[in-house]
């Protein structure tokens, strides 16, 4: 995988599973350790801790998430790794979602009103958009996590530009950017930050190796060759910063098509 500088200003991952024994990611302490040692090497900041809803469920819910938490914030203190860590979930659409969210045992970023939906990987359910109109109805603003993964859109791009017409934002994986999940998500991800479609970039890491590895700023200049300099700011600095401060997101306009050259000259 890419090797990362580090870059010289905040930079918040919204999207990790660093917590350890609770869900797909790190299955332990060290392994959460040389995450976020890694992560801190590489730039960033502030991370968000986003187990899985559902796994957090199965693991004795909010109690054991917040055990994971503070033990994995234990830990950064001990190790005198300079990262702030926040709490929230990758919450998974199903139909008992508002009502989690309402309740509480499903948590927004950071305390926030953004709230990180994850979609189903191989079919578009039929009640994704009435679910995301209920949440959206709750007052809160929904982020869809690695959009560029998930089958549908791979196959129907303007099934994200829906949502984004409707009020969601999206998470694209960096890892994806550069190839790290094969050929069909990096086209994805460069057709919609191309559109103006992606609001947000994140590690989704789960490893501390391999395309599941913290990458973050190493996507840097892929993403200014596909949408510029300014875009690329707003998808790794200013919009993660942003939803963990819980305030407005910048869009990320569509770069000009260059126009086609004609072989005689201009068109009449």
């Amino acid at each position: 995988m890419a090797q990362e500088t580090a870059p010289a200003k905040p930079l918040y991952d919204v999207h990790t599973h660093v917590l350890f024994d609770i869900d797909d990611g790190a299955f332990d302490e060290a392994m959460a350790l040389d995450m976020l040692r890694l992560s801190s090497e590489r730039g960033v900041t502030g991370i968000v801790a986003t187990p899985h809803s559902q796994d957090v469920r199965e693991h004795g819910g909010l109690p054991t998430f917040h055990d994971r938490l503070e033990r994995t914030r234990a830990l950064l203190q001990e190790s005198g790794i300079p990262i702030e860590l926040l709490p929230g979930m990758e919450v998974h659409l199903m139909p008992d979602v508002p009502e989690l969210l309402r309740s509480g045992d499903y948590l927004p970023l950071n305390g926030t009103r953004y709230v990180l939906i994850e979609l189903d990987f191989v079919q578009w359910a039929s009640f994704t958009d009435d679910l995301l109109f209920q949440i959206a109805i709750e007052g809160y603003v929904v982020l869809l996590a690695h959009v560029e993964r998930i089958g549908p859109v791979q196959q129907r791009p303007a099934l994200i530009e829906k949502l984004v017409e409707r009020g969601c934002y999206a998470q694209v994986t960096a890892s994806s950017l550069l190839g790290g999940f094969g050929d069909e998500p990096r086209r994805t991800a460069e057709t919609l930050f191309k559109r103006g479609l992606v609001h947000v970039i994140a590690s989704d890491a789960h490893r501390p190796e391999g395309n599941r590895e913290p990458i973050l700023a190493g996507a840097h200049d892929r993403l200014v060759e596909l949408v510029g300099e300014d875009a690329a700011e707003a998808a790794l600095y200013a919009n993660p910063a942003a939803v963990v401060r819980g305030e407005p997101l910048a869009a990320l306009e569509p770069r000009p098509r260059k126009r086609r050259r004609w072989w005689f000259g201009r068109r009449g």
